[in-house]
């Protein structure tokens, strides 16, 4: 196996004219940015659900706020079902005694209703609307310490970090899968690949310069998207993670690569397979689904720890399994390769 030879092969691979290079370059940070647009522009306005005894006077004020959208509700216990089932970002309960104090100018503790899944920024919108309120019917400044009270999960996930799982395997996909696979049904479809295999270059050589290119586009451009959107931690897990889905991928992409015909061929599996690729994302981000379907799927094994590790924090304890898992489909898949690469059991037109 000549290194030389491979170098050239990754060369010519990396042709900048070719459309699938681009798109691998391009595509997920193109994804990234239409995400973070459209999501910023159906954007909603938080909602307070507020009960108040008496003149509705701090009610009527909240409604007035532009920033924030006021949901009445008949008693304290609705204020906090509505956080919980989250048809408010926060609530707040006013009693006939908590208005008098308030109104009085002494300090007033009032409870403050959360939702572990509200967005921080709404938290802190929704806070200032009350505040501003209660200064606004009070003779005076309203000396007002509100106690939060967190109802359901902490985390508070972004639109970026709710779609990640989906960005990881899209960016996976792109770079391993689709670059690698059409790398090789471009020699084919220039009836280049027969020649070269009668020359010094083996097609061992050929698979690892396209695999090599593939593995590298798909794993730099996984890390720099993670990096820009949720930041790096637990990098040696993601790391380790990324470089055997990338490895994953262009297996797969070479196994296409090999089965297709040409390009429109190549499209049609891809097609054809692609709903079963991003399945596992539609249930990472529905923690209610049923899990182990998910598990079924080999990219579960891909998104789920970057999900897990770049949300929650969470290491090699929560989530090693799920690499150990990755690690031995990336073994398996190596098997077909090898007959592949040993028989040349594939059509070369």
């Amino acid at each position: 196996m000549s290194a030389r030879r491979i170098a050239a092969m990754m060369r010519k691979s990396m042709n900048p004219r070719n459309p699938y290079i681009i798109f691998a370059l391009l595509g997920p940070l193109i994804y990234a940015a239409v995400f973070q647009l459209v999501f910023s522009i159906w954007e909603t306005r938080p909602r307070v659900a507020v009960y108040e005894e008496g003149d509705a006077a701090v009610t009527r004020e909240l409604e007035a706020v532009e920033a924030v959208d006021a949901l009445v509700v008949d008693s304290p216990e609705e204020v906090k079902r509505a956080v919980e089932s989250k048809r408010a970002d926060a609530g707040v309960v006013l009693d006939g005694g908590a208005k008098e104090k308030v109104f009085a100018g002494e300090r007033t503790p009032v409870e403050l209703y959360i939702g572990g899944e509200s967005l921080a920024k709404n938290r802190v919108i929704a806070t200032a609307a009350i505040t501003a309120a209660l200064r606004a019917v009070s003779p005076g400044v309203p000396r007002v310490d509100f106690e939060v009270i967190r109802l359901g999960e902490e985390k508070a996930l972004s639109a970026m970090e709710i779609f990640l799982p989906f960005v990881v395997i899209y960016v996976i996909l792109l770079g391993g899968l689709m670059l690698t696979s059409s790398s090789l049904v471009n020699e084919k479809e220039r009836k280049t690949l027969a020649a070269l295999l009668v020359t010094p270059v083996t097609l061992s050589e050929i698979m690892l310069a396209f695999g090599a290119v593939g593995v590298t586009v798909s794993l730099v451009m996984g890390a720099v998207l993670v990096l820009l959107t949720t930041g790096l931690s637990q990098p040696a897990l993601m790391l380790t993670v990324f470089v055997l889905g990338s490895l994953l991928a262009a297996e797969w992409g070479l196994l296409l690569g090999f089965l297709s015909r040409d390009q429109t061929t190549l499209v049609a599996y891809i097609k054809a397979f692609g709903i079963f690729l991003i399945a596992p994302a539609l249930f990472i981000v529905n923690p209610s689904w049923p899990q182990w379907i998910a598990k079924i799927f080999p990219t579960y094994y891909i998104a789920n720890p970057i999900f897990r590790a770049a949300i929650y924090g969470e290491g090699w304890r929560e989530v090693g399994w799920q690499v150990l898992v990755l690690l031995g489909l990336t073994l398996l898949f190596l098997f077909p390769l090898t007959a592949f690469e040993r028989g040349q059991i594939f059509d070369l037109r």
